[in-house]
């Protein structure tokens, strides 16, 4: 489902992400999603806040688009260390994934799969699916960069870039 770069290529890298620890508390995002010409065709805003426990994250996300529409999502992501100490294997799930998301995370750097549920009325079950290839990478200890790509039979519909700040 996702190619490359690979995940290990990043265990050696610093500052290390540890998604549990940066994740907690309140952050902002901002970002932009392109079409498959590069074209921006949406700019959001989201404020977002997370809790941990336990080994789990849980992720509250409220998207404000330009068009005025709003959007609430829930992740829950459960970390697991790796027999090598260099990162953790993610597992998740989200009321919009389909299925479970998967990752990894080493160094700076963090890999999630999942399959996103888009509503659409032309679907016999409600919802078309987007294969997401989604990577963050630490910048430094209030910034992390999303770079996503949203596939549909293995062509690129959709790249998003998302800055997560640290408020």
């Amino acid at each position: 489902m996702c190619f490359s770069p690979q995940i290990d290529d990043y265990k050696k890298t610093t500052p290390t992400l540890d998604l549990k620890e940066f994740y907690a508390g309140d952050l902002k995002a901002h970002g932009v999603a392109r079409n498959w010409r590069g074209k921006v065709v949406r700019k959001f805003q989201a404020d977002v806040s997370g809790t941990s426990t336990d080994g789990h994250l849980t992720l509250h996300e409220f998207f404000t688009y330009d068009d005025g529409r709003t959007f609430k999502r829930q992740w829950d992501i459960k970390e697991e260390a790796t027999d090598q100490s260099e990162g953790n294997n993610l597992t998740g799930t989200g009321a919009d994934i389909f299925g479970q998301l998967i990752g990894k995370s080493r160094g700076c750097a963090a890999q999630l799969c999942y399959t996103l549920k888009i509503p659409s009325k032309k679907s016999k079950r409600g919802f078309s699916t987007l294969t997401v290839d989604h990577w963050q990478y630490k910048i430094d200890e209030t910034h992390v960069l999303h770079f996503l790509k949203l596939k549909k039979f293995g062509f690129t519909l959709i790249n998003s870039t998302v800055m997560f700040t640290k408020v």
